[in-house]
């Protein structure tokens, strides 16, 4: 790894420095604490290290824009991040505005992350349309890729900014402190955020229901990006969804650079493939990160070489997963 983040950093370095699996540390980025992403890249760094001797140490960021960059550059070794951020990456809409066209799947997960709003019981919130002339929060420092969701969900109620009160927080953690201490009447969140249920226990919320219609998948797949899908989840008033309520899903990956070694890349994998049901039984994020969806039917970005020599002796990589691979890297 460089030296790009300063301190932090080569003190870090110093310390795997003095490790015997020096050779096997690799960095792992997610997003900040409390956020779903964090949880999954726990999860998985939790099973990498009990089936093999790669040690994954997690780094919180401020979100995907903090970090995608030196995840392309091999500043950082590996990332639990949604498809949409890798997509917006790999085609150069953030951050630095040329393609980032280093990155790497290594594992695919479904329904690891489903979103939409989640607003206050007493703002009288239940569907996107309600929003219309609430306190909502914007900007989103870090997390570009939050902002065009923001977006295209309100687009399918057809509201737009004006059509209510921005407040801007610096990420997704702070938008639900915000809700928390009043300012905001709805704000973003992912389903099982643990900072949301946290909040849900000390002053209760719902997820807010998106318009589930042929429509408002259009609008989200052209607001968002082409991977985003609509999921139902189940009535459960306990963590906030008092009916079934509709939310956005897309894949999640856990993803690297095309330089992280070929016999490094095997040892995740095997980690991951052969501990699966102590992988789905990690966080409620990783439950859908089965070895049958490992290879993902819709990839943004291409696979490692390596993985996807590892799936094709797994017998999971088909020809279709080939001619969707050579699309992905187009």
């Amino acid at each position: 790894m460089r030296l790009r983040f300063g301190a932090i950093v080569v003190t870090g370095a110093m310390l795997l420095a003095a490790t015997p699996l020096a050779a096997q540390t690799l960095a792992l980025a997610t997003d900040r604490p409390g956020t779903t992403f964090n949880a999954m890249g726990s999860g998985l760094a939790k099973v990498i290290g009990e089936g093999s001797d790669v040690r994954a140490v997690v780094r919180p960021f401020a979100g995907p824009d903090a970090y995608i960059a030196a995840l392309n550059d091999g500043e950082i070794d590996l990332a639990a991040i949604s498809s949409t951020s890798a997509y917006r990456g790999a085609r150069g809409e953030a951050p630095r505005g040329k393609p980032l066209v280093n990155l790497r799947i290594l594992r695919s997960g479904e329904r690891g992350l489903m979103l939409s709003f989640i607003a206050t019981r007493e703002s009288g919130i239940k569907t996107v349309k309600d929003i219309r002339g609430k306190r909502i929060c914007g900007n989103f420092g870090g997390h570009s890729a939050i902002v065009e969701s923001v977006e295209a969900t309100l687009a399918t109620a057809r509201l737009g900014w004006n059509d209510v009160v921005q407040v801007p927080v610096t990420g997704a953690v702070n938008g639900i402190e915000a809700m928390g201490a009043g300012r905001v009447d709805a704000c973003w969140a992912s389903f099982g955020m643990p900072v949301v249920r946290e909040l849900h226990a000390k002053s209760p919320i719902r997820y807010v229901a998106i318009e589930n219609t042929p429509a408002a998948l259009e609008t989200l797949r052209k607001g968002i990006f082409p991977g985003a899908k609509l999921t139902t989840v189940e009535a459960d008033p306990r963590i906030g969804v008092d009916e079934p309520t509709t939310m956005i899903t897309y894949d999640s990956y856990l993803l690297a650079h095309n330089g992280v070694r070929a016999e490094v890349v095997r040892k995740i994998l095997t980690a991951l493939w052969d501990r699966e049901q102590e992988l789905i039984a990690t966080h409620p994020s990783l439950r859908g990160f089965t070895n049958q969806v490992a290879v993902s039917d819709l990839p943004v970005v291409p696979y490692h070489p390596a993985a996807i020599a590892f799936y094709r002796e797994k017998g999971v990589w088909t020809r279709e997963a080939d001619a969707l691979n050579t699309r992905a890297g187009q």
